[in-house]
């Protein structure tokens, strides 16, 4: 077992999953800029915000809150995150 598979046995599951969860946002953001044709600049000009910022909401290391995801979405004109509808349970 090298350093990193000690490391990682000893994280936490639901650490590995936000961590996990994390990325996954960060490479939604990504590939919906790329579809089309957008840069971090372009996202920081639509949010007012600063490309240093964008930059780290979109490394995979920042913790997103659900509100700026839903102001990304917004000016993406796409989803980042969906949540199944729950069926009526029974």
């Amino acid at each position: 077992m090298d350093a990193f598979d000690r490391i990682t046995a000893r994280t936490p599951n639901e650490t590995r999953r936000l961590v996990t969860k994390m990325l996954d946002v960060a490479d939604r953001i990504h590939a919906i800029l790329e579809q089309k044709g957008m840069s971090q600049k372009d996202l920081a000009v639509a949010l007012h915000k600063s490309e240093s910022e964008i930059s780290k909401w979109v490394s995979g290391t920042h913790n997103l809150e659900l509100k700026t995801i839903v102001r990304i979405e917004e000016a993406l004109g796409e989803d980042i995150l969906t949540v199944p509808k729950s069926q009526a349970l029974a």
